[in-house]
């Protein structure tokens, strides 16, 4: 579980915390087994992630305010009432139709009758053929092939409104009754697979622009989506080692999940801002490394190219095939930065004494 640091414009900035656990074996049993409140379950590792982001961040800058952005997996107990009690700034994408104080039915039931805030355009990227699977009565799931689907704009409905959820512990117990604002965003215009969010957040919902920021910050969390399969299967295949002990497997995956924060960083930053000098990125070392490798024709040693030009130059050291198979991703940049890292090193003179 990894707690990633996004710019507000959605570059990646580095890993706050990380959280690793190991599952003994998956529950075979349909219903869900109450569970003693000491009990570890993995729902508490969220609380434990945000806590320990929270307190780094402090410690380096006391006036950063961190908004996180959580998935389903989060939509727990642990997490919303740890929200509310320590005062977070966070939004979590509801998966359970909870049931609300009152007269006020469930949470769906209620974001229908609300009024629709706003309506906006999102970015939906595209998404090979992906395996999915349904349940089918208690036991049994039916498996099938989504097709791919290209890119494209949707366009959304927002609608707002400040609900009381009703939450259960982990024993099954019900809980203090959790004020908090819900977001249902609802792709308009569109049969089958369409966008759909519920999102639970401490945010202000009181102006339009408020709604909408809550939709722009959640709409960055595919983000760490993009890390773990940089991470995983990409770029640094975390999983593929062969290392034996925990603890090594820690270290290892920890160094690894840097340099896939980085390669994501510099293909974000090269099709965002590549206007910019390559030095904000890079050290002089690398720069000359790249040289070196890439042998540009009429280029001087001490040329400060764009960012872009610097990170086309890595990625065809990566083995980048050209622009006709879109931008370079992290996977070609990561390649060419393991080369370029290794000259770089070479000709630093402080390496020589």
């Amino acid at each position: 579980m990894t707690a990633l640091a996004l710019a507000p414009d959605g570059a990646p900035l580095g890993i706050c915390a990380q959280k690793y656990w190991s599952r003994t074996q998956r529950s075979t049993s349909s219903h869900r087994r109450r569970r003693h409140a000491d009990e570890p379950t993995e729902s508490r590792s969220w609380t434990e992630v945000l806590d320990s982001a929270r307190s780094h961040l402090a410690a380096a800058d006391p006036q950063c305010t961190p908004w996180f952005q959580l998935d389903r997996g989060a939509d727990c107990w642990d997490v919303l009432t740890a929200a509310c009690r320590d005062d977070l700034l966070l939004t979590v994408r509801a998966t359970h139709d909870r049931r609300l104080d009152g007269e006020a039915g469930h949470l769906w039931q209620a974001l229908e009758k609300a009024p629709i805030r706003a309506t906006r355009t999102i970015a939906v990227n595209a998404r090979p053929p992906k395996r999915k699977r349904q349940r089918v009565g208690q036991r049994r799931y039916r498996h099938w092939m989504a097709p791919a689907q290209p890119a494209r704009q949707a366009r959304v409905d927002i609608r707002a409104a400040r609900v009381s959820l009703q939450l259960r512990n982990c024993s099954g117990h019900r809980a203090d009754r959790t004020e908090i604002h819900a977001v249902w965003v609802q792709e308009r215009g569109r049969h089958g697979e369409r966008i759909e969010w519920m999102l639970l957040t401490t945010h202000s919902i009181k102006t339009r622009r408020d709604v909408l920021a809550v939709v722009d910050a959640y709409a960055l969390r595919w983000r760490v989506e993009e890390f773990h399969r940089t991470w995983k299967r990409g770029l640094c295949r975390v999983e593929d080692t062969q290392l034996r002990s925990a603890s090594a497997v820690c270290k290892w995956a920890t160094i690894l999940a840097s340099v896939a924060t980085r390669a994501m960083a510099l293909s974000r930053a090269a099709r965002s801002t590549p206007e910019v000098p390559a030095t904000e990125h890079l050290t002089p070392l690398e720069l000359q490394a790249i040289l070196a490798l890439r042998r540009p024709k009429g280029a001087h040693p001490n040329l400060v190219p764009s960012l872009a030009q610097a990170v086309r130059w890595i990625a065809d050291i990566g083995g980048y095939v050209g622009p006709w198979n879109g931008p370079a991703g992290p996977k070609v940049i990561g390649r060419g930065l393991y080369d370029v890292l290794v000259v770089a090193r070479a000709l630093d003179p402080r390496d020589k004494k």
